[in-house]
């Protein structure tokens, strides 16, 4: 194994060359998210209601949207409308979707049921945090030899 070497940044501005890290999935700049409880106990789950927001200002094509929840307590079971996975206290919800991001805006809603260990537990449960990450494709809106 090779020594640690302490990267160094240099700065030319005579050069009109640049790194950029932009593909595939991305942080969305444009979605936002939340989650609250919207029933404590239905019998065997606790039921969260998800939302996601995609603004009328931004123009791309969204293919997918991945929501990740955070909860307070260990989950034995998740699931959701979309195909979903759990681990620990983490559940991951992926919809497809297709141009739906175009000018257009996207508002949806969805839920979430989670169980833990006991019927106490699972009624205690909260969301503690919510991300959503969107997958992008270029926009070429229209059917013209030009793309537009």
């Amino acid at each position: 194994m090779k020594d640690y070497e302490k990267p160094v940044v240099k700065i030319n501005e005579d050069i009109s060359e640049g790194v950029y890290a932009a593909s595939g999935d991305e942080a969305a700049d444009c979605w936002t998210v939340d989650a609250y409880s919207v029933q404590d106990w239905n019998g065997s789950h606790h039921v969260f209601e998800v939302h996601c927001v995609h603004p009328n200002t931004v123009q791309h094509i969204s293919t997918k949207s991945t929501v990740t929840l955070a909860f307070s307590h260990p989950l034995t079971d998740a699931y959701s409308e979309f195909p979903s996975s759990f681990s620990g206290n983490t559940v991951t919800v992926e919809r497809e979707s297709h141009a739906n991001a175009y000018l257009s805006g996207d508002d949806v809603t969805y839920k979430v049921w989670v169980k833990a260990d006991d019927e106490a537990t699972t009624k205690a449960i909260t969301c503690t945090g919510s991300t959503i990450s969107c997958t992008k494709t270029v926009n070429v809106q229209g059917n013209g030899g030009d793309g537009n």
